[in-house]
């Protein structure tokens, strides 16, 4: 039977549905396949955006935005209180030096090394093996000025002033403190005042450099130990607090070209009232800020517990240093006998009364710092040169006397060699006053004393015949 034609038609008609059915399947299929890998790579992308991202803001904590995710996070510490004894390496720098280093570089070098001073400062100097810049000098004020929450520090006084032995080199000096205590400080910071920066009590660290149009330099600072200061012209203490938050938004310098400006003739102005020549840096020698020292003791007496701390004594007219540690009083005499020059001393060689008083004592190795010096270095200081900064005893002792609260030592070199240290260290006894409520080593006793656990030398007498006493003072927990 032949063909039917009809047929043929609408199975060829099936047929080109059916292709079309399958292209139309095909197409979608490729469709979605597109969409998906479109969709991974914006994945991928903003994953790898993430991640650097976070490197950026972790790496980069001094810009406003890093820190201010860092700081919502809780991954940034607030600058944080240094001791001497745990501060950041540094190096010292004079005025002269800080205008060699920095007054040649280029506007590109000052932004990357300001960059680096201000995350190393944020970051409380971890992660980074530079060494701290640290300001040493004297530094007289032009002017100061009250911060407020719009500046980089939002709670203190900034001063200005110029390095006396380089008028070239400006310091605007950050005191960050509360808010309570900024009416005192800036009436304390006085034009003409003059601030001592020295490397034996203080770490001004530099965290911002700048340069002036008139070709000066200008290094922002702040102390890391955020200490307490007084001043000849001004009643009462302060004390320096760190920031919690910063107001990293706001940039240094604080001190803008207006205010220097302002600065220069207001400091014009007040040396011609004082009668001072246009061209010498000089100030009155009163006029000076003055560190003061008001450690909290570790381990304090119930006595002492009960009583209110000491005021600071008061700073005297003319104080020869710009920061210095008030000296402590000196220890109230001990009752002697004639004393033995002989290398080899009796156990009479002093009679030990009980001692009086209280003063703080440290972890080991916490102490403030100070010069450490072993017996031959004290034995031929006079009474007045121990006086005037703070020392340390350390070395080997045999205990030739103990009493209450006192004891009387010998080096032990003193006792087994006639020859000692030059023959010096024979003359030389060692009174030690304890905290009241200690006991002291027994009569015969020896031990030895390092830089982490030293007496402080609180007087040095040398009588006619050659005897040097050593006062000490047990100053670390055992």
């Amino acid at each position: 039977m032949p063909p039917n034609p009809r047929s043929k038609r609408v199975a060829s008609r099936f047929s080109e549905q059916d292709f079309d059915l399958a292209d139309e399947g095909s197409s979608s299929k490729d469709g979605s396949l597109f969409i998906w890998t479109i969709i991974i790579l914006l994945l991928v992308a903003f994953a790898i955006t993430c991640w650097i991202g976070s490197f950026y803001i972790f790496g980069h904590p001094e810009t406003p935005f890093s820190y201010q995710i860092l700081n919502k996070l809780k991954k940034l510490d607030p600058p944080k209180r240094f001791e001497f004894t745990d501060a950041p390496r540094g190096e010292f720098l004079k005025p002269a030096q800080i205008l060699d280093r920095y007054g040649k570089l280029s506007p590109r070098e000052l932004m990357r090394l300001n960059e680096t001073l201000l995350r190393n400062y944020l970051r409380n100097y971890k992660l980074t093996q530079d060494l701290v810049p640290y300001v040493v000098g004297t530094y007289n004020i032009l002017d100061s000025y009250e911060l407020k929450k719009d500046d980089f520090f939002e709670s203190g006084v900034v001063a200005l002033a110029q390095a006396k032995e380089n008028p070239k080199v400006l310091l605007e000096q950050i005191f960050p403190t509360q808010a309570k205590a900024v009416p005192l400080l800036h009436r304390t910071l006085l034009t003409g005042l003059d601030i001592d920066f020295k490397r034996e009590n203080e770490l001004c660290a530099i965290i911002h450099v700048d340069k002036t149009g008139d070709g000066r330099v200008k290094v922002t600072t702040v102390s890391i130990l955020y200490p307490s200061y007084a001043s000849a012209t001004a009643s009462g203490a302060i004390t320096l607090e760190p920031p919690m938050v910063l107001n990293v938004a706001a940039g240094l310098p604080i001190v803008t070209a207006g205010r220097l400006t302002e600065a220069d003739a207001r400091y014009a102005a007040y040396r011609r009232r004082a009668g001072l020549p246009a061209t010498s840096p000089e100030a009155p020698a009163q006029t000076r800020l003055v560190r003061v020292e008001r450690p909290v003791a570790v381990n304090a007496p119930p006595a002492a517990a009960a009583s209110p701390a000491p005021e600071p004594p008061a700073v005297p007219a003319a104080t020869p240093a710009a920061v210095a540690d008030l000296p402590s009083p000196s220890p109230s005499p001990l009752a002697e006998t004639t004393p033995t020059p002989a290398p080899s001393p009796s156990p009479s060689t002093a009679a030990v009364p009980p001692s009086s008083g209280s003063w703080p004592v440290y972890e080991p190795g916490r102490m403030p710092r100070g010069r450490l010096l072993n017996v031959k270095d004290v034995s031929s200081k006079s009474g007045g040169d121990a006086a005037g900064e703070r020392s340390y005893l350390q070395g080997n002792f045999v205990v030739t006397a103990s009493g209450p609260n006192r004891a009387v030592l010998r080096t032990q070199g003193a006792i087994t060699d006639a020859i000692g240290f030059g023959g010096r260290s024979g003359n030389v006894r060692v009174i030690v006053e304890f905290p009241p409520g200690s006991r002291p080593p027994a009569e015969g006793a020896t031990f030895s004393r390092d830089a982490r656990r030293p007496f402080q030398i609180t007087d040095v007498r040398e009588g006619a015949d050659g005897q040097v006493n050593v006062y000490v003072r047990e100053v670390t927990r055992p």
